[in-house]
């Protein structure tokens, strides 16, 4: 019953809120089946369906206990961020985005995050829903031009997002041998493994094979395909293989390669997109150190990442911001280039548990221009606070080079801060022009 009374107020929280959600966001749908009646019909179960979705829900709570694990957490973030182009501001002060709103250097969060974990026998499945709202309060609704004086703020109450969504079927296992197959949603660095690569949502098959060979090392491959735009019948597929602890010597070793080419038109009609010529490997090694050196888990680490489909790119641009030739030398002749690698190092120490614990951790990334794709970039990235595209502007989230140092603390069992500091400039200047970002963060983690 206690489990009971816990759930309840959640489910019902999250059912009248997806409701709401989905009318405040209605304008920005972009699924085929967009119509009310056409998601309607879809969503209609077959009848043995029904019958057997309904034997679940007669299950005693009780009883689901043993399965389900429902964990959360609640988050209050600081950000302040700096960033410059070519010697220019573009936050603070009197500067402001395209729709002529202040861009300021303080960014507030309020985020809340709900998870469920259910394993019976053979299979599972996991949810995961995100709350993440700015602070502020309410706008009045009206444009400046209409009511510059008005009640105007900064924060909303719509923004939810269903992070994950998959289940799992484990086809056999055979002592340290294991296969499993995983179909939903997540993101693909949950999967994958990458500093600075990763951030797209990975909404597929998943394969897993793990085993471990006692002379040599624990060994996996992940396999996957998951789709990137359903509209032009475009898919992707990646694997990873890894080696851990090989030998008994510490060291990890991962490779990895994601093939995101589109072979024919794009939504927008244009042939073999620019946007999706990536073919890209990477190499990643770790060293674990032995804990009683420095009486805490620590490990250093690195990547080397390589875009195959490297072929030479005519840079040179004109932008309606006034800045021709971002690409170009000072008189405005072409440049062509590769830019197709990126790297990192670094190195974590600490493991944050329990009250009293702590972890630092420590990279320096070089991401090139035509590394990956300008919105699957994870790392420290350049702020980009115009939201600027490579394809478009010869500059968007890639062509960096920077640290980034990160700390926690557990201030009780399930109380933490994290803070971070971030600084990037521009690793090829030739490339859209000189450009600086930094940021700190500070975030309040109450987890449960």
């Amino acid at each position: 019953m206690k489990l009971f009374k816990f759930l309840l107020p959640l489910l019902i929280a999250v059912g009248f809120a997806s409701p709401a959600f989905a009318q405040n966001r209605a304008h920005e749908r972009e699924a085929q089946d967009f119509s009310r009646f056409d998601e309607e019909l879809n969503e209609r179960d077959f009848d043995a369906l029904r019958d057997f979705l309904y034997t679940k829900r007669t299950i005693d709570v009780k009883e689901k206990a043993d399965n389900l694990a429902i964990s959360g957490d609640v988050r209050t973030e600081w950000r302040h961020l700096n960033e410059r182009r070519k010697g220019h501001v573009l936050r603070g002060g009197n500067h402001v985005d395209s729709n002529g709103i202040p861009l300021s250097r303080n960014d507030f969060d309020i985020e809340f995050n709900l998870r469920f974990d259910y394993v019976c026998d053979r299979a599972w499945a996991v949810a995961h829903i995100r709350y993440d709202n700015g602070a502020g309060v309410d706008d009045n609704g009206k444009l400046c031009c209409d009511d510059p004086e008005g009640y105007h703020g900064s924060g909303f109450c719509d923004d939810l997002c269903l992070k994950k969504a998959y289940m799992g079927y484990n086809i056999c296992c055979d002592g340290d041998t294991r296969f499993d197959v995983e179909l939903g949603r997540r993101n693909l660095y949950h999967v994958f493994d990458s500093k600075i690569q990763f951030l797209s949502r990975f909404d597929g098959l998943l394969l897993k094979y793990s085993s471990s060979n006692e002379c040599f090392a624990d060994w996996y491959v992940n396999v996957a395909g998951f789709v990137v735009d359903e509209r032009v019948n475009h898919f992707a597929w990646i694997t990873e293989i890894g080696f851990i602890n090989i030998c008994d010597s510490g060291f990890d070793f991962k490779y990895s390669f994601i093939d995101w080419e589109k072979h024919g038109k794009n939504r927008c009609f244009a042939q073999n997109p620019k946007g999706f010529r990536f073919l890209n490997s990477q190499w990643t090694v770790y060293y674990h150190l032995d804990p009683e050196i420095l009486c805490v888990p620590a490990k250093v680490y690195g990547a080397f990442l390589w875009n195959a489909a490297g072929h030479k790119h005519t840079v040179g641009h004109k932008h309606t911001d006034g800045d021709e030739h971002a690409d170009g030398d000072e008189h405005g002749h072409e440049h062509k280039r590769r830019a197709n690698l990126g790297w990192y190092v670094g190195f974590t120490v600490g493991e944050v548990v329990q009250e009293g614990d702590w972890a630092i951790d420590v990279q320096y990334q070089v991401v090139e221009a035509r590394a990956m794709p300008d919105d699957d970039m994870s790392g420290i990235g350049r702020g980009n606070v115009r939201d600027e595209s490579f394809t478009v502007d010869g500059r968007g989230n890639t062509n960096f080079q920077g640290y980034r140092i990160e700390a926690l603390y557990a201030l009780t069992d399930n109380l933490t801060l994290d803070t971070q500091f971030e600084w990037s400039t521009a690793y090829q200047k030739s490339i859209g022009g000189s450009h600086r970002y930094s940021k700190f963060e500070i975030e309040a983690i109450y987890a449960f």
